[in-house]
């Protein structure tokens, strides 16, 4: 899966203290990627470190396919290299198991609000 790092919030809005503990808590990965314990990012071997928000990323090609890009913004287990590569285009492990960073999705009702729409 291809995705867009983006420069998120450093706290989650929720009460999960760390979006990386977000993303343990309301994730779903897969038992094999479960079983690996590093980075979600296909070619990083390196230890999850931190939560990193993504988007997923429609490249070129699949827009000639007629599939179109997902605004909603997601939790991946990441290692602090990649995660400070922001607005880069990542590829994921398919069973890294994205966790909504929208709350009210996943662990309740934020405490500082929605990340998603900070700005907008």
């Amino acid at each position: 899966m291809v995705v867009k790092n983006l420069n998120g919030h450093a706290i989650p809005p929720c009460g999960c203290g760390s979006w990386l503990s977000h993303w343990r808590r309301c994730g779903k990965p897969s038992e094999a990627f479960s079983r690996r314990q590093s980075c979600s990012v296909v070619v990083c071997n390196n230890p999850i470190e931190q939560g990193g928000m993504v988007q997923k990323e429609v490249l070129e090609g699949m827009r000639a396919l007629g599939m179109v890009g997902d605004a909603s913004w997601y939790i991946v287990p990441l290692c602090r290299e990649c995660n400070g590569r922001w607005g880069a285009t990542l590829t994921v492990e398919d069973g890294c198991g994205l966790a909504s960073a929208r709350v009210e999705e996943t662990c309740g009702v934020g405490v500082m609000g929605d990340p998603t729409t900070q700005g907008t």
